[in-house]
């Protein structure tokens, strides 16, 4: 299991005003998982979100996923 998870969100807006983008930022450290893997999990996660599944209107959701030790 993790031993420690921290993501953040940035939201862009545009006019109106709109959210145009939103970039995740996730850090974590999982002993004993390569980064391939890690990669995958976190793919997965952001396509099954509640949340990213209620902004899917959103133009841009980019995740930026690094494995920490």
């Amino acid at each position: 299991p993790p031993t420690n998870i921290n993501t953040r969100a940035s939201v862009h807006l545009g006019d109106g005003p709109t959210i145009t983008r939103i970039d995740l930022d996730v850090e974590a450290a999982v002993p004993g998982l390569d980064d391939a893997a890690f990669q995958e999990y976190a793919a997965e996660a952001k396509a099954k979100c509640p949340v990213s599944k209620a902004l899917a209107a959103v133009a841009e959701i980019v995740l930026n996923a690094r494995l920490v030790e």
